[in-house]
């Protein structure tokens, strides 16, 4: 017992307690904690994803879906070139990763009708093969802006997991990850960038608008986070290109820092999860007092422009 407590009062005895200790949590931990769920795989970091594409798969795809109009080579294929009726495409030279995941995995490439303003519609390929043709485009020619891989891009859906469990707790994992990233925004510095650079197109509220030529600008309502700064990066359309800065507060020529991306972001979500004021119509959730007074307006003027005719009308007889 001596021998026990002298060397219990010596200096290290306490840290070897705590070292042994560690050592024994450790060791507990790897056979109670839980293998690695559907869930979690589905979740993986989008480095991993990318770290992993087939670029052979890639140059498959873009054969069969893309090279038709831009050409196998990328550089694109002209109206005069194509004819009248084939198809056309512009230059993927340069372009980069992150134009390419925007336009496919928002649904508007492939596209049967280059000539047509490309409305947003289901993606025709899964995330793993949209990687692989974005990879191979950027690698084959040329690279332009990548995958912004730290912002949250696609949802999980129900037909990707085997059971509901699993599903439900993608979900959570991909709110999680939502919620961490636009946490470290700035609501109401997003909404001076918004109203700033974005609104005057796409409608205070994010539900788009119309513009010149009869294009319009989409329903911000719909895009992921990742498809948002995507479009800031390459200005799909008739929208400006809008490239990180390197400072922390933006810069000159469209140029739009990261940490104020994740701010405009956050104020976009915020928009689209905000409680629609009701009303009959829509009407951009102006609410029901605003289509209330429309209606009203309307009314109104249709009385009196029914009085004159009338009126106008009688005095034609007499």
């Amino acid at each position: 017992m001596k021998w026990i407590t002298a060397r219990r009062r010596h200096p290290l005895a306490g840290y070897v307690v705590v070292i042994i200790a560690l050592a024994f949590f450790g060791v507990g931990y790897t056979f109670v904690a839980p293998a690695t769920s559907p869930a979690q795989a589905q979740n993986a970091s989008a480095e991993s994803d990318l770290a992993n594409v087939d670029l052979a798969n890639g140059r498959e795809l873009f054969n069969q879906s893309c090279a038709s109009c831009h050409g196998q080579d990328g550089k694109g294929i002209t109206k005069t070139e194509a004819g009248n009726a084939g198809a056309w495409g512009p230059d993927l030279t340069g372009v980069g990763a992150a134009a390419v995941d925007f336009q496919v995995s928002t649904g508007r490439m492939p596209s049967a009708n280059p000539d047509a303003q490309m409305p947003r519609k289901p993606a025709m390929y899964g995330r793993d093969d949209i990687n692989d043709i974005a990879a191979y485009v950027d690698a084959q020619f040329g690279g332009g802006p990548g995958i912004p891989v730290n912002v949250p891009g696609d949802k999980p859906k129900r037909a990707d997991f085997e059971s509901e469990a699993d599903y439900e707790e993608a979900t959570e994992l991909y709110q999680s990850s939502l919620e961490q990233y636009t946490g470290g925004g700035d609501t109401e510095a997003g909404m001076k960038l918004y109203m700033t650079n974005c609104a005057h197109c796409h409608s205070w509220s994010g539900g788009g608008g119309a513009l010149t030529d009869g294009r319009w600008a989409p329903d911000l309502n719909s895009a992921t986070p990742r498809q948002i700064y995507e479009a800031m990066l390459t200005g799909p359309g008739a929208m400006p290109v809008f490239q990180d800065s390197n400072d922390e507060v933006g810069g000159e020529g469209g140029a739009i820092s990261s940490s104020e991306k994740q701010s405009l972001i956050k104020f976009i979500v915020d928009l689209e999860n905000e409680p629609n004021a009701g009303g009959y119509f829509g009407l951009n959730r102006v609410g029901q007092v605003a289509e209330g007074f429309i209606g009203w307006t309307v009314g109104i003027s249709l009385i009196v422009a029914c009085a004159i005719w009338i009126t106008a009308k009688q005095r034609a007889h007499d």
